[in-house]
Order: structure tokens, then sequence, then C-alpha cells
């Protein structure tokens, strides 16, 4: 509550009217004449609202109070304060995650607002697309089913070539004898195949001919050895036949070998002689030495006529070349060392290895034509524990 004082303070002012002569004092009633004509002279101001300026300031509205004592100040009303629309609930984590469904209409709205085509048109276009697709899908499915029927049809083709292939080895490939129980007792190296040499009466060309064709003709695997084993039959005690395996003396006999007596006895009687399929089918033997000493002297005799005695059973290599004359000169045996062995080599015109001997132990003897059937001989004897 305001004091009184206060609000009669604030509270405007009426404007003055010109004051009225007071009658002269004579009587009651021509005093209330007075102030009648007084009252009706009288003419309270009117208030007059300014609109204000545009650029004038506007006029804070004036509070009114009420200046009866004890009655509460009228508070101003403040103007209502105009409320947003709601906004659509957004439906939380699950609408940023799951994307806005996308339909035809919305498609064709969107073609026609920005390629600026007709709504019809754009149907038209839908139609004709939809009646495209069928003949593509049908035009993949011929293609895979084309594609699958070439598949099929050249795998068919593969296996009956493989077929055709297992059939021709199995006809052409010589059946490979296993050699009797007990026969040639233990071998001197480790092979992969055998199979026996029968030592008939013929000529010793004929025997090497017969090993130098089955040196073309095999088909063993790349790496591998087969062993040969040349058998000599027999007539027993009860008059049947017994096969037996050849001794070194009896197979260098029946290959017509120049060798010295001394060579033959200083070797052992049980030996080996095989295969080896390299960059070619190249024979060897592994024979083991009763004397080193005489097998030595022996080899180094028997080099002269060595090649003309194992060819063509062995790759034959000219006795003679050109020197550096121009004059012929005999093909010798030279020192070479291979796999830090001593070895005595024959090289042809090209300076290859084409026959060589070597004792990698005193206890035996190698001769072979390949310098790869050499390396493998020591590998398999060191697997053996016989060197």
């Amino acid at each position: 509550m305001l004091p009184v004082a206060t609000l009669a303070k604030e509270a405007p002012s009426p404007e003055k009217s010109p004051v009225q002569p007071l009658p002269k004092a004579g009587g009651s009633g021509s005093a209330s004449e007075a102030i009648t004509r007084i009252l009706e002279g009288a003419k309270l101001p009117e208030r007059r609202d300014v609109p204000p300026s545009e650029g004038a300031p506007t006029q804070k509205e004036q509070k009114r109070f009420d200046t009866m004592l004890g009655a509460s100040a009228e508070l101003p009303k403040e103007p209502p304060v105009p409320t947003q629309p709601p906004k659509p609930s957004s439906g939380g984590l699950a609408a940023e995650i799951v994307a806005p469904l996308r339909t035809l209409k919305n498609d064709l709205q969107e073609i026609v607002r920005v390629k600026k085509i007709s709504l019809v048109r754009a149907a038209a276009l839908e139609q004709e697309k939809r009646r495209e697709r069928p003949a593509v899908s049908t035009e993949i499915t011929r293609a895979r089913a084309r594609r699958t029927r070439g598949i099929l049809f050249a795998a068919a083709i593969l296996v009956i070539l493989g077929g055709a292939a297992l059939f021709g080895v199995y006809i052409v490939t010589p059946d490979i004898a296993s050699p009797p129980q007990g026969l040639g007792g233990s071998s001197l190296l480790f092979a992969e195949s055998t199979f026996l040499l029968p030592l008939e009466e013929d000529n010793p060309l004929d025997l090497k001919r017969f090993i130098a064709q089955a040196r073309g003709g095999g088909s063993a695997t790349l790496g591998s050895i087969t062993r040969v084993v040349p058998t000599i039959t027999e007539t027993g005690a009860a008059g049947t036949a017994v096969e037996r395996a050849a001794t070194v003396e009896e197979f260098f006999s029946a290959l017509g070998v120049r060798s010295t007596s001394d060579l033959v006895r200083a070797l052992g009687s049980d030996f080996f002689f095989g295969i080896h399929t390299v960059d070619e089918n190249a024979p060897l033997f592994v024979i083991p030495v009763r004397s080193y000493e005489r097998a030595f002297a022996g080899m180094l005799a028997w080099e002269q006529t060595m090649n003309s005695d194992l060819s063509p059973a062995f790759t034959a290599v000219p006795s003679q070349f050109l020197g550096q004359g121009g004059l012929p000169e005999k093909r010798r045996f030279s020192d070479v060392v291979m796999r830090n062995y001593d070895v005595r080599a024959l090289k042809d015109d090209r300076g290859e290895i084409q026959l060589y001997y070597s004792f990698p132990t005193r206890a035996l003897l190698v001769i072979g034509e390949s310098p790869y059937s050499f390396t493998e001989i020591l590998a398999r004897l060191r697997a053996e524990r016989k060197l």
C-alpha cells in the first residue's frame, strides 16, 4: 500500500480555469445564482491522446493506482506470449537409424521436378523399363546356361583324355617283373622299381642295343632310379630251370667288355646296374671293390676301350678330336672334381661329361654318364649309411 501523499503527488494536476469574480454579498439567493453561473461557465479540460510519431520514442504506459486506502495496486497486464506450434516428434534414435521408405511415388515426383517432364511421360518410361527387364533377365539366364554347359563339356573331355592317357600308359608300358625272393640278394642302392633282364645267348651288341632302347622308351618318374637285374637260367639238380642273378664278370662278358682279369678279380661278384631318370635316362653302375689298388689300376687300363665297350648302352663319344694344330688326337680321360670327389671323366667336343668313374670310398666303384646321377648316388649311399 502506497501512502496517500505519494499518490497525490503522482496524480496529474487539472488545468486551471479562469476564476470568475465572486459576487458581492447581498443575500443567499443571489449567492446561489452566482455559484450556478460559475459552474456552468467552468469547462473541465478533455483528455486527448496524441498518436506517437514514427521517429519519436514510445512513451511508457503510466501506471494507475487506486487511491483508496486498503485497496491493492493494479498490476500491469503483460501481453500474452505467442505460443509456438508443437514440433512433430522425430521418433528418437530409431528414426535416425531407419532410413525413410522410398516409394515409386517419390521417385516419380523427383523425376518430374528435376528433369522437367510430365507425370504421364515419367509413368510411360517406367512402364517401358518394366517391359525390358524380363528380356534382360531371360538373356542372362540363357548365357549362364550356355556357360554351364560349356564347363561340363570341357570337364567331360578332360576326363575322357585322362582315361585314354592312362589306358595308353597301361598298354604301352611293359610289365615290370619283380625279382623272385632271394634273387640278386640285397640291393647296394635304393631303387624305386626293379625289372629282370635275362642274359641269353645273344650277341653283345644286341644286348647293348636292347639296353639303349630301354633307356629311350622308359617312362619312369623324374629323379627315380630303376634297377636292372641281369639273370641267367640254369638247370637245377632236379632238372628244373633255376633263375639266378648274374655276377659282374658274367655281365661284363655278356656286354663284350675288354677289361683286364685283374680288374674283374678286384671287384665283387654282386653289383648294381640301373637307369637314372634326370635330364635323360642315364645308365649307372655301383660295384663293390675287394682290392682298391688293383681296381684303380685296372680302370686306368680299361680307359682305352671303356667307351666303345659300353656303347650304345652308354652314349658313344668319338675316340679322336682335332687338336690345336688341326691334327686328330686321341681322346683321353681327364681328372675333374665332382661333389668334392676325384673323378676321371671323358668329355665330348663341347666339353660336356659323357662318361666317368670314381671311387667315393675304397670299397665302392661308381660308373655313370650324367653328373646328376653321381650326386643322387652319393645322397642315397649316405642315407643308407654306406658312405
